[in-house]
């Protein structure tokens, strides 16, 4: 079994000179040597030194061309925090999504297995951190697997199965009849075609799993209304468009290329409970944490629904179809309905969903964009996210979007062109139960490249799951 010597090296270190030295002109950041097997990255000066600058550097290196199995790195002393951000960054950058690949020849070698030389720093939690990084594998996994594979039967089947790894989570599913009776006719409509047409796998459903600490108590076990302030109760619904043709309003082809990822903030969620299963020592006592996931495909046929439809919400609010390739909204409108129908009233809410091409158009595949109704809420959130890396933007609320949704035959209009977005957020806010501090993010662009980025290549990135659990893991 093969194996690879990273070094990183700052470049006021003790022997750094001597490293620097072995290139007569200006070293490059990254130097690797094939026959020796070792890759040196250099850092710059210790003293200029941050988490954020060794994941850009680690990032650097060709990891598609490395095929070794194994790693030994070599953090040359540095802070835990140095060597854990190098250390995650060489377990996700070298995950290539190719299994469909017929030819092992051209497939990847993953890594398995990095050991630290000459031993893993202090206060390092390895465990912690692999799983976290197993999380975020998972979603890129199952947001880059075919569509036909990765549809809402098999999401499920991902919860039930997620369900036996923890006693501390459970799983409900409402099903597509039962959702039309209760009366969740925008899940309903988006799936219609699909519902009408297709196997049983593909039809609409919303999936909920629920994760609950060991010292969390029910508002009817609560009698000391001090713990019960403590206990928090956070919902995490994810947007689960498990394939995207945009429905009559059909997309054009190029557009359509990627729709298999349209699930990525069902992905998230379902991701961040198979960490949560394996988590339990680490995690609040006296948390619990709710996952929605608003599951269906936007087909194309007789029965797929139209523009012009009106349709009501679980919440008994009105609908009048624009677009029916503003889908997301549609089945979020429902399950963010759906949270005042769960037996404990939350205390915070996030949604995710590849939700808007303006916010792709606004902030690229560097940020997300958050739009939300607490600042306390969102400044705790933007630390969690960003201490992993992962950066978020805060966009506006305006009532005025809100007025351009304002509709002739119905309660609202779901979608406006101008500025889509920021009146997608809008329109989502008239779901979120009163009171209750919320916030949306739109993740089309971090969501799954179209470019090389930092954490990943082109193609799911698992955005938000290290940022969720940090949040979750320090809450």
């Amino acid at each position: 079994m093969s194996k690879l010597l990273v070094k990183l090296i700052p470049e006021n270190s003790p022997g750094s000179e001597k490293e620097i030295g072995l290139n007569e002109r200006k070293a490059s950041d990254v130097q690797y040597s094939l026959e020796e097997k070792v890759l040196k990255v250099y850092l710059g000066p210790k003293k200029e030194l941050t988490v954020d600058k060794v994941r850009e550097k680690v990032s650097e290196a060709n990891w598609k061309d490395i095929s070794e199995t194994e790693v030994e790195l070599d953090a040359n002393d540095l802070a835990s925090d140095f060597a854990e951000a190098a250390y995650e960054m060489i377990s996700l950058k070298s995950f290539v999504f190719d299994k469909y690949k017929s030819n092992p020849d051209e497939r990847h070698v993953q890594i398995k297995k990095i050991a630290f030389k000459p031993k893993k720093p202090d206060g390092l939690e390895i465990a912690l951190r692999d799983e976290i990084i197993s999380a975020v594998k998972f979603c890129r996994d199952i947001v880059s697997s075919n569509a036909d594979t990765i549809n809402p039967g098999q999401m499920e089947k991902f919860a039930n199965e997620t369900a036996t790894m923890s006693k501390y989570i459970k799983v409900k599913t409402i099903d597509a009849d039962k959702a039309a009776k209760m009366g969740m006719e925008c899940l309903i409509a988006v799936g219609n075609e699909s519902w009408k047409n297709g196997g049983k796998d593909f039809h609409p459903r919303l999936v909920t799993l629920e994760y609950t600490g060991t010292e969390y108590k029910s508002d009817s076990k609560t009698e000391n209304s001090k713990s019960k302030k403590k206990q928090q109760h956070i919902v995490l619904v994810g947007k689960g468009i498990t394939f995207d043709t945009g429905g009559l309003c059909l997309k054009p082809n190029n557009y359509m290329l990627d729709m298999k990822s349209d699930m990525t903030g069902s992905a998230i969620v379902l991701s961040v409970f198979r960490a949560l299963a394996n988590l339990g020592n680490y995690l609040p006592k006296n948390i619990k944490i709710t996952g929605i996931m608003a599951l269906a495909e936007n087909g194309f046929g007789a029965s797929s629904y139209k523009p012009g439809d009106v349709l009501k919400a679980l919440n008994g609010k009105t609908v009048e179809v624009v677009d029916t390739d503003a889908e997301g909204r549609l089945v979020l409108a429902d399950a963010l309905s759906y949270i005042s129908h769960l037996t404990e009233p939350a205390t915070q809410i996030m949604d995710f969903a590849t939700l808007t091409g303006s916010m792709v158009s606004t902030l690229g595949e560097v940020a997300a964009g958050v739009m939300g109704t607490s600042d306390e809420m969102f400044d705790k959130v933007k630390k969690a996210f960003e201490k992993e890396g992962e950066k978020l933007w805060r966009m506006p609320l305006h009532e005025a979007y809100r007025k351009s949704l304002d509709s002739d035959i119905a309660d609202m209009k779901h979608c406006n062109t101008r500025p889509d977005g920021l009146c997608a957020a809008m329109f989502l806010k008239e779901f979120v139960p009163e009171n209750t501090p919320w916030l949306h993010f739109d993740i089309a662009g971090v969501g799954f490249l179209e470019a090389d980025g930092l954490w990943a290549y082109k193609g799911a990135s698992g955005f938000g799951v290290k940022g969720l659990l940090n949040y979750i893991l320090n809450h």
